[in-house]
């Protein structure tokens, strides 16, 4: 199937989630789990030590709204799209990551395997992961691959690797992925964890985690702007 910068917004809108494990970095492997309705985003991503799924390293939620911007001037078959990210959770499930957050100060600083934590403010530096204070916006590539059957349609994220030019949140990302996610049409792919999950549980681990960075009134998402309910990414509806 050709990628293609030709597509619509409307075109997204729905759930897409990897068809199988992605190496998404030497020795990390990855099952991403989007949700696409325009102007907002969120992703789910598990990681793990292994392509069997078996060996747990850590999980994610982030959340924000999205905008698409023209072709890319310099990936054929791709389309420049911003990602604002206004609320970032993470569970560690790795001794040795439960460690160095700790030893980070990531979240409130006392970590265990398997609880969920705000990192919205701070980040968490031992995964390599920005806060919205570091990176409220990810300059993003997107390219769909249409096919006969809907539910075989791919879509392709932009490359998240750091280079001599910086980052993701400093550059816009300098190619597509390899690998990428299909559109979700009845049960998702039952690979990993959280297939069983959707939108609905995305927001219930978001709103029911927070941690209030110091001069934010409590209970308010770093980065929400004021006005914003309490446990509500900034403009963002329900699923």
């Amino acid at each position: 199937m050709n990628i293609s910068a030709d597509f619509t917004v409307e075109e997204l809108s729905g759930r897409w989630r990897s068809p199988e494990p992605a190496e998404v970095f030497p020795g990390i492997f990855g099952i991403d789990d989007f949700w696409l309705h325009s102007p907002f985003w969120a992703i789910h991503f598990n990681a793990y030590k292994d392509p069997g799924c078996d060996g747990r390293l850590f999980e994610l939620i982030i959340m924000g709204m999205f905008e698409l911007r023209g072709p890319s001037p310099v990936t054929p078959g791709a389309r420049d799209a911003d990602f604002s990210r206004v609320k970032v959770c993470l569970r560690l499930f790795d001794p040795g990551l439960v460690a160095a957050a700790d030893e980070a100060k990531s979240g409130d600083g006392n970590w265990r395997a398997g609880e969920w934590q705000d990192v919205s403010y701070g980040g968490c530096p031992p995964l390599d992961l920005p806060g919205v204070d570091d990176c409220p916006l990810e300059y993003d590539l997107l390219g769909l691959a249409r096919s006969g059957d809907r539910g075989a349609d791919r879509l392709y994220f932009g490359q998240r690797h750091h280079d001599e030019l910086g980052s993701i949140w400093t550059r816009r990302a300098p190619g597509l992925l390899d690998y990428y996610v299909t559109r979700v049409v009845g049960a998702p792919p039952p690979i990993g964890h959280g297939a069983e999950w959707g939108p609905g549980e995305w927001f219930r681990v978001t709103s029911s985690n927070t941690l209030s960075p110091a001069g934010t009134p409590a209970g308010t998402p770093a980065g929400t702007p004021a006005g914003t309910p309490v446990g509500t990414p900034a403009g963002r509806g329900t699923p």
